[in-house]
């Protein structure tokens, strides 16, 4: 009988130590922020920190300092990971990835979309739902990094393009509007600002630069 209560007893405790681990991650890292978009790397770190607290729910031979030495190893690998994903444009583009344009100008990236197995099927659902009638009148499409497609018909006002997220170049953005990195270097130059570091979000829409500095 004691042998009974002691070890529902450690699971109760193991339990409420987990939940409030979870609870410490999620407010920590923001990993249930609702504007975020879901990559595959969430997918996995979220796989990942269930994994680590059920084992240690379950498993008796698990300590406590095993426990919390394997939390912490894990909080500073992840707090590496979302520090190279939003502080470099190389870690966006290996974590978190980038838009792929399957359609620019009316022209469609037939090679892309093979490599990313996304038939006429998929497109024609999407289409039917922003009540699109003809492949030819979409004058852009791209696959966003959550998987979702976002389509621009023709005729539609200019859509925007993020250039500078919080100090990093996108190098990918540039290439979407056709130009490169020294480029949009003069014209920050010319605005005054001699450091991308400075702004934390520059967005191309309507032939021009607009800019949100850091405070």
């Amino acid at each position: 009988m004691y042998d009974l209560v002691f070890n529902y007893g450690m699971i109760t405790i193991k339990l409420a130590i987990a939940i409030t681990t979870a609870f410490v991650f999620l407010k920590i890292f923001n990993m249930n922020a609702q504007l975020k978009q879901m990559t595959p790397l969430d997918i996995v770190l979220n796989f990942l920190l269930s994994a680590i607290l059920s084992n240690f729910i379950l498993d008796r031979d698990i300590s406590l300092t095993d426990f919390f030495f394997v939390v912490l190893i894990f909080g500073i690998l992840l707090y590496a990971v979302n520090w190279f994903s939003f502080r470099t444009d190389m870690g966006r583009r290996i974590f978190i990835g980038s838009p792929k344009i399957i359609i620019q100008d009316g022209k469609f990236n037939l090679e892309l979309m093979r490599r990313l197995k996304l038939n006429v099927r998929d497109m024609a659902a999407v289409m039917r739902r922003q009540k699109i009638r003809s492949l030819k009148d979409i004058e852009m499409a791209q696959i966003e990094t959550n998987g979702d497609l976002t389509i621009v018909k023709k005729g539609s006002p200019d859509y925007s393009v993020i250039l500078i997220d919080n100090g990093v170049i996108d190098a990918a953005a540039l290439q979407k509007i056709n130009k490169d990195e020294k480029w949009l270097r003069r014209r920050l130059k010319a605005m005054g600002i001699n450091d991308p570091e400075e702004i934390f979000i520059a967005q191309w829409y309507d032939n021009r630069i607009q800019i949100i500095k850091k405070d």
